[in-house]
């Protein structure tokens, strides 16, 4: 199996999903404040909900030639749709990410199949003592975008640099208290375009991001993931379609939008981005 990921948006050839079959509202574990503001406030959505918005999403993916590879179900894992976070592609490189949360921890098992069709030279474990996953992620050339978040730390982003070594740029990006990944605050869309909640990073950390023009959320927009996108190529993005202010902006700059409602999956604190895991993209 090919691996390849030097960006974000680069022209999508495989991506791992998983499916929300797993899901039970009647036995939820609060691994997020999303999710936590569901429970306390009513609207936890239902596992059939979930599958009719990933079913939609799915095929639009292999609508668009786009080989989408479905990870197997393990029994009492929890979070399995997020793949984003299991693992991340640098390059040609595979990183198998180590989960704050005991509960998620061995949802990467239900990838044996995809990962055993990888040379395992091209795969890289996190050690157990460090925190590293991949929503914390963002890849650009040669630049590496990592937060510092509830879930991964500043020793993560030393092993990335020791792993990649001076080929690669690894900066830290410090996101504040209550954001779970980078990908809810901060995602690259194009060569020169990304969308930011500004409020999410500390000053110094926000002034990293001075390459890219920004489209800046509100912070309702960040709260229902309005960052959470997912891109196919440089000019097609699959957006929520409840984001119309954030669809018009990325129109404007000259960008196609495929909007797809996603509203369930997002209240369970993910989304697009979060509820994929690319592993081949080409120029």
């Amino acid at each position: 199996m090919q691996l390849n990921i030097n960006n974000e948006y680069d022209t999508l050839k495989s991506v791992v999903v998983s499916s929300a079959e797993y899901f039970n509202s009647d036995n939820l574990v609060l691994n997020n404040e999303t999710i936590k503001y569901y429970m306390e406030n009513g609207g936890i959505p239902s596992r059939e909900n979930l599958l009719i918005e990933q079913k939609k999403f799915w095929k639009i993916l292999r609508n668009k030639g786009i080989n989408v590879l479905v990870a197997d179900q393990v029994d009492d894992a929890r979070g399995q749709m997020f793949t984003r976070d299991l693992a991340f592609v640098i390059g040609d490189k595979l990183f198998i990410s180590n989960m704050r949360k005991e509960n998620r921890k061995t949802a990467i098992n239900g990838w044996s199949k995809i990962i055993n069709d990888i040379n395992c030279v091209n795969i890289v474990k996190v050690p157990s003592d460090i925190y590293l996953e991949g929503g914390d992620v963002l890849v650009d050339g040669k630049k590496i975008f990592v937060g510092i978040s509830e879930r991964t730390t500043m020793e993560g982003v030393q092993f990335l640099k020791n792993v990649l070594s001076e080929e690669y740029e690894v900066i830290p990006l410090m996101l504040k208290p209550g954001f779970l990944h980078l990908d809810v605050v901060f995602t690259i869309i194009n060569p020169n375009l990304s969308l930011v909640y500004k409020e999410g990073f500390d000053e110094e950390s926000f002034d990293k991001l001075c390459d890219y023009k920004k489209i800046l959320l509100t912070e309702e927009e960040q709260f229902k993931l309005g960052t959470n996108v997912f891109v196919i190529d440089k000019n097609n993005i699959i957006v929520n379609v409840n984001h119309k202010r954030i669809i018009a902006e990325i129109k404007e700059n000259g960008l196609s939008v495929i909007p797809l409602e996603f509203s369930e999956t997002s209240k369970v604190g993910g989304a697009f981005r979060c509820v994929t895991c690319p592993l081949e993209r080409i120029d």
